[in-house]
């Protein structure tokens, strides 16, 4: 008898968009269960990267990414929320958004923080979070309007918490959260001296609501780590390219997180990056 898995990890489900992708090919159904765009990304983007596969350099790229890519991202925070981004110190690439959450809670988490969620939620979060040993406090949007409940979130802050995941725009449900909820969210953050794990891939699918990083609040710049994606930004989703923005300080140790987990986003998949973001 060999020696059992890890639970965590044998007790996972497969996530929910594998299961309804497969259900969808058998039946021959029109798949809503995972985000595939209807049409393909912009074709100047896709023409860049084919170009990049035959352009005779096809070794590793830098751990935090390609520098123009770092620097496209870093005047990307600043067209769209006139934030001053550093794009040495300040940003890192990484393998799709689901890395740089991974990344990011890794350099945050030790075992027995809790970290408040709002739900519904992306079924990576709770996962990740409790196999790094951390404590999950849940608390759900009030239907029919996706109200974000104040006195609920406020009870699930205590002085164990080390951090929030904020995702907005919010999958699934839609809601950009407003400024008066994320004001709130960074009262709580402020008196409870708590990170924000933002998860802002979405920021460029808001349908005409406006979208406002929680990191452009009032003492919010320190203590936010603002991810990005080119997949859902651009309608290219099997390219897994995200990005984090964090404050210098704490980038060295999140960037540390990708270096165990991939090593480094592939080459050939940074270069349509920058144009895309321009």
């Amino acid at each position: 008898m060999t020696k059992p898995l890890n639970p965590l990890l044998e007790a996972q489900p497969t996530t929910i968009f594998t299961v309804m992708s497969a259900l969808a090919r058998q039946h021959e159904a029109i798949n809503l269960g995972q985000g595939f765009p209807d049409t393909e990304g912009p074709h100047d983007m896709v023409q860049k990267a084919a170009d990049a596969l035959l352009d005779g350099q096809n070794q590793y790229a830098p751990l935090t990414g390609l520098p123009e890519l770092r620097q496209a991202v870093a005047e990307s925070n600043a067209r769209f929320q006139g934030l001053n981004i550093n794009p040495d110190s300040e940003v890192i690439v990484t393998s799709g958004a689901t890395e740089a959450l991974a990344a990011s809670l890794m350099a945050l988490l030790e075992p027995g923080d809790e970290v408040v969620l709002i739900e519904p939620l992306y079924d990576t979060y709770l996962p990740i979070i409790r196999q790094l040993g951390a404590v999950p406090r849940l608390v759900r949007l009030q239907q029919p309007d996706w109200t974000l409940p104040q006195d609920a979130l406020a009870k699930a802050f205590s002085a164990r918490t080390k951090a929030m995941v904020l995702n907005s725009p919010m999958n699934p449900t839609g809601k950009v959260f407003t400024r008066d909820e994320l004001t709130f969210i960074a009262s709580l953050l402020r008196h409870y001296n708590a990170y924000a794990v933002c998860d802002e891939v979405y920021e460029h699918l808001t349908f005409g609501a406006p979208h406002i990083s929680l990191m452009t609040l009032p003492d919010m710049r320190e203590r936010c780590i603002r991810i990005g994606s080119a997949g859902k930004s651009f309608s290219l989703t099997g390219w897994k390219v995200g990005y984090i923005t964090a404050p210098a300080p704490h980038a060295g140790g999140i960037g540390k997180g990708p270096q165990t987990l991939g090593f480094s986003t592939a080459a050939k998949r940074q270069p349509a990056g920058p144009g895309g973001l321009r």
